[in-house]
């Protein structure tokens, strides 16, 4: 189990050091630590940032008689990265990975929802938040039950209840395709249609009943053949099971050889990526289960991983410190090599979770949250830059909203957790510099992103988009 500490603690330890005499090149010591109880006010807005005075999780810095900045470089060098593999993570010249340059702005800080109620069960699994719109994130609560918050006024409700105990153990939730879907410590499930708020509509299911069944990762999506929503089970007894949400009826139960941590499936619905406790990324048949391809490269376990609107770029996260992205044309060389498009290297602790940007959203990215603190936004039409995004605590999910134009992560920091949300610096209006060319979006020109029924973009947005670029026509 890591040692790493919420924010509270993680005072205390610097602290600590400072008593030790080490940390030597960080001149200042915290006091008054307990201040970063007083939550002055639930929710924090961009209008009251004010520097050391007051940050992003409304922390006043100064009055501990430390600066941010000094916090961050403590918290980096006393944070531990969990590996199940010795010395994974560490860094040597002949490893691939590349740091990338912090110089983009793609996002802006809009608020935070301080919450002290987030539930986070197990240290390796942070897929708990579920984001239906931007108005509607859920997340498991230390009461037992699943809660929904308004990100854009602060409002919290209960969104599902449970039966027993062990089914209120909940280690992942996904809210896709109109449905609220929740998997637990002990194999089962429950869900219940989003507009639905009555107990009547929720339905239950069991999965296994292996003593280590733990629900690893859920995710929803349409069936390939019909609207059907479809929940598809990734467990800690090496199964990947899918159930019909329509029927509550199991319709398929593969086993493996190795526990699933999570899965990602392609925008066509005929394959599927998995990774879990093996250093392989396992490319299947996404109906029957079959392994198709089996990538190397990574060192470590997995616990995130997802697939582009394009169709072909897969992004994996990886203990090791480490995401790969693949490209599906081409998944391995002429000698049989796996072919690994870019190795790119985290800024703390390994991925817990990946997203790319929804189709029509404007320029390509990759949303990659690290085990705790840093959320990275990631250019993914070159792969060569991104924008960080850093709190403290550990973080339990990060997901794009309102078609790709706001972000949220939920952090389960006993202390000052909660929700953060975040809005597109909008491309046409503040960033001129942008121009439309291959690659831009996820399909080259706004005539095939506008034929698609899945894009996110509105008619203004094309619009503007049109006249920014050239003369399109809608």
């Amino acid at each position: 189990m890591p040692d790493n500490h919420n924010c509270l603690d993680f005072l205390r330890l610097w602290r600590w050091y400072k008593r030790q005499n080490q940390l030597k090149d960080i001149t200042c010591t915290p006091h008054n630590e307990h201040s970063i109880r007083e939550v002055k006010q639930p929710r924090v807005a961009y209008s009251d940032l004010q520097g050391d005075d007051y940050d992003l999780q409304g922390i006043n810095w100064r009055h501990m008689g430390v600066t941010r900045s000094a916090a961050r470089k403590c918290r980096v060098k006393t944070f531990r990265n969990y590996t199940n593999k010795p010395n994974s993570d560490a860094w040597y010249p002949h490893v691939p990975d590349k740091l990338l340059t912090r110089h983009e702005n793609y996002f802006r800080f809009q608020s935070m929802d301080l919450r002290n109620d987030v539930r986070l069960l197990h240290f390796q699994l942070r897929n708990i938040m579920g984001c239906a719109s931007r108005t509607a994130v859920y997340y498991p609560s230390i009461t037992g039950t699943v809660r929904k918050l308004d990100p854009t006024t602060g409002v919290v409700e209960t969104a599902m209840k449970f039966k027993t105990s062990e089914d209120a153990q909940v280690s992942t939730i996904a809210a896709a395709e109109n449905m609220l879907v929740a998997g637990s410590f002990y194999g089962t499930y429950r869900y219940r249609p989003l507009e639905a708020e009555d107990e009547s509509r929720c339905y239950d299911g069991k999965l296994t009943d292996h003593a280590s069944g733990i629900t690893n990762h859920v995710q929803v999506h349409s069936s390939r053949y019909s609207s059907t929503p479809v929940a598809a089970f990734a467990s800690n007894d090496y199964g990947f099971r899918m159930v019909d949400l329509a029927r509550n009826e199991m319709i398929l139960d593969n086993m493996y050889d190795f526990a699933l941590n999570c899965t990602a499936l392609s925008p066509d619905k005929r394959l599927r990526a998995m990774i879990g406790d093996l250093q392989e990324v396992l490319i299947t048949d996404a109906e029957r289960g079959g392994i198709l391809e089996k990538l190397e490269g990574h060192r470590d376990f997995g616990f995130a991983c997802d697939w582009a609107p394009d169709g072909w770029t897969v992004a994996t996260g990886n203990q090791d410190k480490s995401i790969r992205i693949w490209d599906a044309r081409m998944w391995k060389n002429s000698r049989g090599e796996s072919n690994v498009v870019s190795v790119i290297r985290t800024e703390m602790a390994g991925v817990r979770s990946l997203q790319f940007s929804p189709l029509g959203s404007g320029k390509r990215l990759l949303l990659a949250a690290e085990e705790a603190d840093v959320v990275n936004i990631i250019d993914a039409q070159t792969f060569n830059g991104k924008q960080t995004i850093d709190i403290f605590g550990e973080l339990a999910g990060v997901s794009f909203t309102s078609g790709g134009q706001e972000v949220v992560a939920l952090s389960s920091d006993p202390v000052r957790g909660g929700v953060l949300r975040l809005s597109r610096c909008h491309d046409w209006e503040d960033n001129m510099d942008y121009t439309w060319d291959a690659g831009y979006d996820w399909l080259p020109t706004p005539h095939k992103l506008f034929d698609i029924a899945g894009s996110q973009m509105s008619l203004t947005q094309r619009q503007r988009q049109a006249a920014m670029c050239q003369d399109w026509l809608f």
